[in-house]
């Protein structure tokens, strides 16, 4: 009997590389996965607030009207943000007018973010560690949650991998491409978001550190193209004389305080509290699952601690020539806590995206702990349980705010005002009412800007206007049911079909009514025609009790409008004829919404009136110069008011 030779140590060396790296890409391929599912899965459920409908807006703007946006969205520091992340955003607007491609963007970054940390840490410590590091990344709430949205701050993680592998090669191999990227990067990053920063404080350090600055001309080159990117947001800062502001507030951060940033960072990386951003502070999960997630969180952190270690000996060991990630890691991780030491807002976790791949790569390092040969895959097993837990604790939350409404959780998703909006376009102009009409202030009025993007539409504010159109079949679409233009809308019996398109559960739906009749609507007390230079008549108003005030309304048709002016409407309560009026409320009329042949609506409410208030004067002035708007063909003074008798209505 021949009994088969015992395989060489080559040979079996071999047969191991080959289980490993078929391990390794399963394990990859499933975290990829993962990574995926939670960033593009769903993507109807992601927010879609004031910040991410803004952002989408200028973008929008800057890839499809030729209007490059010279400024960014307002930052917590009293000045707007650079526009670099409203010229990422233009790409896929370039593509879709969707802001749900733009969303899927995000997330695809996001996911290449995940493969791209896998392969700096495998490349730098093997591959137990990076699919350890890619598995954590992949599930991480806070990693999950900030990777959705149409948001500045969503693209600091992509933007962080991507600075890292410039920085590795630079210190590599010192290349002119490599060395002109980390710092194109470097400033690049704060342009997309001020906690950008924390990548150049990390390349100043690693330039010193490992002597880059020895191959100046590719650095000048890459720092000048971001300087070139600045150039139109420091000339707008220039011409709005903001610097003092900037400067003003640089100042005000005062000393270095708590380390609140390093708790923050921490937080995120082992996944502690992530529910109050996605779901709301009220949020409790069954016994069972926040048993597992706290386990989870305890595992991560053991972890780290583990890498931490791991670490610490690797750059003992390679003290003459340690790996160029293994130098980058410890700086990175520590420049976000550094640089809000004296911070000028609050350390929000979002501002420590940017470092937060070093702590995943950091926990990677667990897996080289032990020349074990089993080590590395029960740490990687350790890895994708946690990343199990976690996710599907994620995914559970993301469906849940898909759903219905978590009080403090998200605002309403993308999906139903999408819904909302596409339902509409019919060929009828839509007019949508909102809680104001600046989409520079106003989240429902920026995303609905965004919505129907190319679409015939207007927005008004639904506060004091209701903005009718003559056409048959034009929509009138009110955000909130408790909005004043919908209650004047359904008192006014306009002939219309009205509709509701549902948000989540506990949430109000959209309304709106599609007009049946072009028949233009009136108010209860007619006037002798009063005609302003604005180019609106007076027809008819109205006065009713409104709690325990008082409404006032007017009802103008437009004839000529004025598109490049805005104005305001006066309401003067008086007691008297002569002399100052008791009570006077102004308010917007969305001006640059009228177009000719519409019925405005316009009205005020006194909250307190005078038991013999007698008359209200109403009229129009521009805004901001404050110049009253002149009569028309009006017998008297061309300046004065339009006078209203109250009458018996007066008295609450």
């Amino acid at each position: 009997m021949t009994v088969p030779p015992f395989p060489a140590p080559a040979q079996r060396a071999a047969a191991l590389g080959r289980r490993t790296a078929v391990v390794e890409r399963v394990g990859l391929a499933a975290v990829l996965v993962l990574a995926a599912a939670l960033r593009l899965g769903a993507p109807g459920a992601s927010s879609f607030a004031f910040d991410e409908a803004r952002l989408a807006q200028l973008a929008l703007e800057t890839a499809r009207a030729g209007h490059v946006a010279a400024v960014g969205l307002q930052s917590s520091v009293g000045v707007p943000n650079f526009p670099a992340a409203v010229w990422i955003y233009a790409l896929p607007f370039a593509l879709s007018v969707d802001p749900l491609v733009a969303t899927l963007f995000t997330g695809l970054l996001n996911v290449l973010a995940v493969a791209g940390l896998w392969w700096l840490v495998r490349r730098a410590a093997g591959p137990w560690a990076g699919l350890t590091s890619a598995a954590l990344y992949a599930a991480a709430p806070f990693a999950a949650f900030y990777s959705r949205a149409i948001w500045s701050q969503d693209l600091l993680g992509p933007l962080a991998v991507l600075w890292a592998w410039a920085a590795v090669a630079a210190s590599r191999r010192r290349a002119g491409l490599s060395l002109a990227a980390l710092a194109f990067l470097a400033g690049l990053a704060p342009q997309v978001h001020y906690a950008g920063a924390v990548l150049t404080v990390a390349t100043l350090w690693l330039v010193i550190r490992q002597r880059l600055w020895r191959r100046p001309l590719p650095l000048l080159a890459g720092a000048l193209a971001a300087l070139a990117m600045a150039l139109p947001f420091l000339a707008a800062l220039w011409r709005a004389d903001a610097f003092g502001t900037l400067r003003g507030a640089i100042l005000a951060g005062g000393a270095p305080r708590e380390m609140l940033g390093l708790r923050r960072l921490l937080e995120m990386s082992i996944g502690v509290g992530w529910e109050w951003f996605l779901l709301g502070e009220a949020w409790r999960w069954p016994g069972p699952q926040a048993l597992a997630l706290r386990a989870a969180s305890g595992l991560e952190a053991v972890l780290l601690g583990a890498g931490a270690l791991a670490l610490a000996r690797r750059l003992r060991r390679r003290a003459l020539a340690p790996e160029a990630l293994d130098l980058l890691l410890p700086v990175w991780i520590v420049s976000a806590p550094l640089l809000f030491l004296g911070h000028l807002t609050p350390p929000y976790h979002q501002y420590q995206l940017a470092a937060l791949p070093a702590l995943f790569a950091l926990a990677g390092y667990a897996a080289t702990l032990s020349a074990r040969r089993a080590w590395g895959p029960a740490v990687a097993g350790l890895a994708l349980a946690v990343a199990v837990v976690q996710g599907a604790a994620f995914a559970a939350g993301l469906g849940t705010v898909a759903e219905r409404l978590t009080p403090g959780g998200i605002g309403t998703p993308l999906a139903y005002p999408r819904r909302a909006a596409r339902a509409l376009q019919d060929g009828g102009e839509i007019v949508v009412h909102a809680h104001g009409d600046e989409p520079a202030y106003v989240g429902d009025v920026a995303g609905f800007e965004v919505l129907l993007w190319g679409y015939p539409h207007r927005v008004a504010d639904g506060r004091s206007v209701l903005l009718v159109p003559a056409q048959e079949g034009a929509h009138l679409l009110f955000t909130f049911e408790d909005l004043p233009a919908w209650q004047v809308a359904t008192r006014l019996g306009l002939r219309a079909t009205p509709a509701a398109h549902a948000r989540r559960e506990g949430e109000p739906p959209y309304v709106s009514l599609t007009r049946a009749s072009a028949e233009a609507p009136a108010l209860g007390r007619a006037v002798e025609p009063v005609t302003l230079a604005n180019g609106v008549t007076l027809l008819s108003w109205d006065a009713e009790q409104v709690d325990s005030g008082l409404r006032v309304l007017t009802c103008w048709r437009v004839d000529a409008p004025d598109g490049a002016t805005e104005y305001h409407q006066f309401h003067h309560l008086r007691t008297s004829a002569e002399g100052e009026p008791d009570v006077v409320q102004d308010v917007t009329v969305s001006s640059r919404s009228w177009r000719r042949g519409d019925t405005l609506i316009v009205w005020t409410d006194f909250a307190e009136v005078p038991a013999d208030a007698r008359w209200v004067d109403v009229g129009m002035y521009s805004w901001p110069a404050v110049e009253r708007v002149p009569s028309v063909g009006r017998e008297g003074d061309p300046l004065a008011p339009i006078r209203l008798p109250l009458g018996s209505l007066a008295a609450p």
